[in-house]
């Protein structure tokens, strides 16, 4: 009974100090804790690919002028539970995410034309050059 008690405290108590880390909605966590140093993730809903138009179409675009940093593109369904895995907070469908070591540097997210997609994430890819 001793050692059921002293579990149980032992684990509240982790729990609520767990639970107090502060984590900035800019952080990108990965389920497997590993460390994104350049990365850009397309947020897609299949249920809504009319709206996504525009960002395959930027997508496109970008990996003609970028190609070494489209190799790797995470395309990231919203309607599946690995969703929360990527971020903690998901951003609307759909999203582009340009993240440079864990940090999002460039977020572009729901109905946008394709020339205003491109020009945020090709400027943040462009830093990745220097």
């Amino acid at each position: 009974m001793k050692h059921i008690l002293a579990f149980a405290i032992l684990t509240s108590t982790m729990l609520i100090l767990t639970s107090c880390d502060d984590i900035s909605s800019n952080k990108v966590v990965l389920a497997q804790d590993q460390f994104i140093e350049k990365q850009v993730i397309f947020f897609t809903d299949e249920r809504n690919v009319s709206r996504e138009i525009p960002y395959y179409d930027a997508i496109i675009e970008l990996k003609k002028q970028y190609p070494d940093h489209f190799k790797q593109l995470k395309v990231v369904s919203l309607n599946t539970k690995t969703t929360n895995d990527f971020a903690d907070t998901p951003p609307t469908s759909p999203a582009i995410v340009v993240v440079e070591d864990n940090q999002i540097i460039c977020k572009v997210e729901g109905h946008n034309s394709k020339e205003n997609i491109i020009k945020p994430v090709s400027k943040a890819i462009q830093t990745w050059e220097h």
